[in-house]
């Protein structure tokens, strides 16, 4: 098996897996109202209970979280092979329609295996007893009935599979748009640095015969911007690895301090090892504060359901969300939370900014 290709499972998913068990009606009323026998009718009712029970179970194993690929293999292998030894065993009562298990039999195939293999070994299933069930009742309904069943089934996987591959494709997207923004910031903090100091180290080199005083202070203004602009750089290179709180409210604490910025910080400290939307927030928040808001105070309070970045600096302005809060907007948005940016103190000459995310 695929690990890579495996659909995701959930108690709905379950449930809409067993719904279908319904259909099971058809072979036991065969096997109650036909001529098999009490013996026969017994035997296929303990075995129709028997493919309900394992099929069932198979279905919730397969959804247990981080059970490796290869015991989900053996467990697929002997759950069909314990389905489709109980349906034969059903099949002296039921007679023809005992086709009505193929499709149970696929369906754990077809959710199992990667797309192509699942399908095609889950057609086979269903199509060759299913057919010999046909032709032994003259019927094509044995036929037909559980084709559609498995129709079904393969429409639903290909579904799942094209909303997989949907969602992975935006992730990717939004990892490329990320880098494009990560680069861009690179590209401007050296390249307007680096011609900053440039022209300042060829003047301080002027000035060493002519001012000394003065080529002093250009040599510390050069330190200052060379201090600055490593500061910059590392904050943008971190965005590069996904974020966890407990380390971003660190980082916050640290950025604040050097940007002479006092932090002011209240977390839920159950929250430390969670929440990777309110790392990002965290992350972008105070990236904001240090770069642009000239405040000397930062408040982060932080509990379950939400988290507020407050300054007391010269406010957001009158320009537009940038990219980092763009797209932060969109993280909040696709994990069902809101995002909220506004003054923190709107009548006072320094309003301020509060950045808030609730969830």
């Amino acid at each position: 098996m695929d690990s890579d290709d495996q659909p995701k499972r959930s108690l709905a998913g379950l449930f809409y897996a067993g719904v279908w068990l319904v259909f099971l009606g058809f072979p036991l009323s065969s096997a109650i109202v036909g001529p098999s026998g009490p013996l026969w009718t017994g035997v296929a009712i303990g075995a129709t209970a028997a493919f309900v029970a394992v099929y069932l179970w198979l279905f919730w194993t397969l959804s247990a979280p981080g059970d490796p690929v290869a015991h989900q293999g053996r467990r697929v292998v002997w759950g069909v092979v314990a389905l489709s030894a109980l349906a034969a065993l059903a099949a002296p009562g039921a007679g023809a329609w005992v086709s009505a298990y193929t499709p149970f039999i696929a369906a754990a195939l077809i959710f199992s295996l990667p797309l192509v293999p699942g399908i095609a070994a889950g057609t086979l299933v269903w199509l060759i007893p299913s057919a010999a069930a046909a032709q032994f009742s003259g019927t094509l309904w044995t036929l037909l009935g559980p084709g559609f069943g498995v129709a079904v089934i393969v429409f639903a996987r290909l579904m799942e599979h094209n909303e997989r591959r949907a969602q992975e494709a935006q992730h990717h997207l939004r990892i490329a748009s990320e880098r494009e923004e990560i680069a861009r910031d690179v590209h401007d903090v050296l390249g307007h640095t680096l011609t900053v100091l440039s022209i300042k180290a060829q003047l301080a080199r002027k000035l060493l015969d002519r001012d000394l005083d003065r080529a002093r202070t250009e040599l510390d203004a050069i330190d200052e911007l060379a201090r600055e602009s490593l500061t910059q750089i590392r904050s943008t290179v971190t965005r590069l690895r996904t974020p966890s709180l407990a380390d971003e409210l660190e980082s916050a604490r640290t950025a604040l301090r050097a940007a002479g910025i006092t932090p002011d910080i209240d977390a839920d400290p159950q929250l430390r090892d969670g929440s990777d939307l309110f790392a990002w927030a965290v992350r972008e928040g105070v990236t904001n504060a240090v770069r642009h808001s000239s405040a000397t105070t930062c408040r982060i309070e932080a509990t379950a359901t939400r988290l507020t970045i407050s300054d007391d600096g010269a406010g957001c302005g009158g320009s537009g969300p940038g990219n980092g809060l763009t797209g932060l907007r969109e993280r909040a948005r696709d994990a069902g939370a809101r995002l909220d940016v506004r003054p923190t103190h709107p009548d006072s000459p320094r309003p301020g900014t509060t950045l808030e995310v609730t969830r």
